[in-house]
């Protein structure tokens, strides 16, 4: 599949990885990073592009999740006084 085709397919998932991220760190910074983690996660998933519109949406949804609580925990841990 073509890379343009790809790019156009993730932009459509775009908003919603980032809602969900910004929904779990509420912070727009980590929120952005965790969710260019997902979408690049998910670039590299050959069978994202063929699934159904909710498997993508279930596969952002974990992703997104997953990416979200590991920025979480960094930016707790970068902000905690020792």
């Amino acid at each position: 599949m073509d890379w343009q085709i790809k790019i156009s397919i993730l932009r459509r998932y775009e908003t919603y990885c980032y809602q969900i991220c910004y929904y779990l760190i509420q912070n727009e910074s980590n929120a952005s990073q965790a969710a260019k983690e997902a979408l690049l996660s998910i670039a590299v998933d050959a069978f994202f592009f063929t699934d159904s519109d909710e498997t993508r949406r279930e596969k952002i949804r974990r992703i997104s999740i997953d990416k979200s609580l590991l920025w979480q925990g960094n930016g707790l841990r970068n902000n905690t006084v020792v």
